[in-house]
Order: C-alpha cells, then sequence, then structure tokens
C-alpha cells in the first residue's frame, strides 16, 4: 500500500485494466492462427514481426519519452497497440495480421520501459530489496488480472473466435480511459531534469554494454520456445486444455513474482532457477499426457518470472533516474531482436522436427545466461 501512496493508483489501475484486455487474446492468440490455417513457422514469424517492429520502435520513442513525458508515452503506446487489435478483429487476412503484429509492436515499445520507469521514479531512493518488491507485485497484478480476461477471451471465442481481439481492444480503452483521468498533477524528477542528448545516448549505449543488461535480455528471450507453442500443443487435445494451461501459467506468474522477490538471493539460487527451467522445458516438449504438459510449463513459467524479475531489478540498481525508460527500451530492444530470431528459429524447427528440438534456442539462452550469471559473480570477486 506505501508504494500505490507514493507511485499514484492510476498507474495501478491502468496496468490492471491492461491485464484483462491482455489476457482476452493471449489466451488463445496463436490457436486462433493455427485454426485459420497458418503453419508454425508462419506463427513464428508474425511473432517475429511483434518482435521485431518493437525493437525498430523502442530506442527513438524511449529518446523521446524519457526526455518529455512517461504518462505520455504510456497513453501513445496504449492507443497504437488499441489500434492493432481492431486490425486483428476486422480479419482482413494475412496481410491485416501481420499490420496489426507490426503495430502492436510499435505500441509496445512506446511505453515497454516506461511503466517501469513511472513507478520506480515515483517511489524515489529505495533500496533492491524494496525494488524488488514492487517490480515483483506489479508481475503478479499483471497475472492475476490477464487470468480474468483469459476467461473473458474463452467466453468470447465461444461466441466468435475474432472476439477475443475485441474484448482485448475494449479493455485497453478503458485502461486509456482511466490512466487519463488518474494522470499525475505533478512531475517526476527524470522527467523535469534534461541531460545533453549526447550524454544521454552515451549513458544508454553503455547500458546495452553492461553485463547486468544482458542477464535481462537472454532472460527474457528465454521463454521463446514455450511461449510460442504451449496453445498448440494443448489446443491439439480440447480447447479445454488450452485455458488450464493458461490459468496455471498465470498462478505460476503470481508465485514467480514473488519468489525472488522477498529475500536476499545469491549466485546459487540463481544457477537452480536456470537449471529447474531447461529441466522444465524439455520435459514440456518431451510429454505426451496434458496433466504432465501443463505441470512442467507451470513450473517454468514461474522459474522463468523469478529470473525474469531478479535479472530486471538488478539492472536498475545501476540505471539513473533520467535514463530509466531508455534503459528498458534498451534491453527490450535488444531482447525482442534476440526473441524475433529465436521465434523464426522456433517455428520452423518445430515444423520439420517437432517440439523437443524446437525448445534449443530456449536452452541455449538459458544457458547464456547462467554463464553471464557466473562471470559476472566473479567479475565483482575481483
Amino acid at each position: 500500500m506505501n508504494a500505490v501512496r507514493r507511485t499514484g493508483i492510476g498507474i495501478w489501475l491502468f496496468l490492471g485494466f491492461s491485464g484483462i484486455g491482455i489476457g482476452c487474446f493471449s489466451v488463445l492468440d496463436n490457436f486462433y492462427f493455427r485454426s485459420l490455417g497458418y503453419s508454425v513457422a508462419v506463427i513464428g514469424a508474425l511473432t517475429a514481426t511483434f518482435n521485431i517492429s518493437l525493437a525498430v520502435a523502442e530506442l527513438p520513442s524511449a529518446v523521446v519519452f524519457d526526455r518529455r513525458s512517461h504518462w505520455a508515452a504510456i497513453q501513445i503506446g496504449n492507443a497504437i497497440r488499441l489500434v492493432g487489435l481492431v486490425l486483428f478483429f476486422l480479419a482482413l487476412g494475412p496481410v491485416g495480421d501481420f499490420l496489426g503484429e507490426g503495430l502492436a509492436g510499435i505500441g509496445a515499445a512506446a511505453m515497454s520501459g516506461t511503466s517501469v520507469a513511472y513507478m520506480l521514479n515515483r517511489l524515489g531512493a529505495v533500496d533492491s530489496h524494496e525494488r524488488r518488491r514492487v517490480m515483483g507485485f506489479s508481475v503478479a497484478l499483471g497475472a492475476a488480472t490477464s487470468l480474468a480476461g483469459g476467461a473473458l477471451g474463452l467466453a468470447g471465442y465461444a461466441i466468435a473466435p475474432r472476439m477475443i481481439w475485441g474484448l482485448g481492444a475494449l479493455w485497453i480503452a478503458v485502461a486509456g480511459v482511466v490512466f487519463f483521468v488518474g494522470r499525475p498533477r505533478t512531475s517526476t524528477v527524470a522527467s523535469r531534469q534534461v541531460e545533453p542528448l549526447n550524454a544521454y545516448v552515451r549513458g544508454l549505449i553503455d547500458v546495452g554494454r553492461h553485463p547486468r543488461a544482458w542477464l535481462a535480455i537472454t532472460a527474457d528471450a528465454a521463454l521463446v520456445g514455450p511461449l510460442l507453442l504451449w496453445q498448440l500443443r494443448l489446443g491439439a487435445t480440447d480447447i479445454s486444455a488450452v485455458f488450464l494451461g493458461f490459468a496455471v501459467m498465470k498462478v505460476a506468474g503470481l508465485l514467480g513474482g514473488q519468489l525472488l522477490g522477498h529475500r536476499r538471493v545469491g549466485t546459487r539460487v540463481l544457477l537452480a532457477c536456470l537449471a529447474g527451467n531447461i529441466v522444465s522445458v524439455v520435459g514440456f516438449a518431451a510429454a505426451n499426457e496434458v496433466a504432465v504438459i501443463v505441470g512442467f510449463f507451470g513450473i517454468h513459467v514461474l522459474l522463468q518470472i523469478a529470473v525474469s524479475v531478479y535479472c530486471r531489478s538488478e539492472l536498475h540498481a545501476v540505471v539513473d533516474d533520467s535514463r530509466r525508460a531508455g534503459a528498458s527500451s534498451v534491453v527490450s530492444l535488444l531482447g525482442s531482436l534476440v526473441s524475433g530470431i529465436a521465434a523464426l528459429v522456433v517455428g520452423h524447427i518445430a515444423d520439420a522436427s517437432g517440439a523437443l528440438p524446437a525448445m534449443i534456442p530456449s536452452i541455449t539462452l538459458y544457458a547464456t545466461v547462467a554463464v553471464l550469471t557466473i562471470t559476472t559473480a566473479r567479475t565483482q570477486q575481483r
């Protein structure tokens, strides 16, 4: 509650309503595309389109909005994402779907780093424990509200499959209105103090080179394999199994957002989580029973969210308020490029060889996080 008082309730309501909207379509989006006759490779290309457009738009939007208004960045990004969802709802065919992914990516770019920056800058000077706790709570809020949205999306899909996009657009619009009404009356320090552009850009380049940035980049991108395939694996049996997987994913997200947020974490704990992720993605891809697939998927999401929250918190510990949104966007930009490439690879491998070989990109990325963790720990010891 202290964090809510310090950041203002508007951002939390925005995140909550956005979570409902995202849940409406994310419960069945790849399953929907598969029902249109798209191959896994095409679905991977759609995912890559989102990630690549996000990457292209990330840095320009961060430079503009870190130096102007985080609030405006969130609103503009939300509006562009809304247009993308409307295009999906109109069902204009492959061209419309790829355009929708592109607009959704641009919209996400305009707001990807800003919501975190908005919260942390208004939170003020706090220790790493408090920062992880707030970031973990935001993840948990997103998981809880998107679970509610997933139930709405499932009901809408039963009426008409494209209703998942219509319902999502409705709640995204509500989130924008609520955040507009609850807009802040005072500026944050970061929005008033503007450093020279050259210094700002050099600072962002330094962030992109920082080992902690690459911890966050690889940790976020490692989710790509299971994220692309979980609906297709479970949907092959029954659509209710897809919602079961979605519910387990969101509950795991709730737990994962808190797992490492309330305690001090050493290298061994993080490495154990990474090892658990590798085991769980293998189990997810190799299993045939719905319960086993869902179980491994849930374990993977729980551990992946925990690792991601930890890595992003460690990154923000070395970032100034004046470029916090830009730093998040640099990480998101690089992570989107890695995820986009990995999504193309996963889609082609899945079509050619099946689910288990398609996990190779995720396993490689988790191994990379482990290597970076060990290397960073040894460097700090020296």
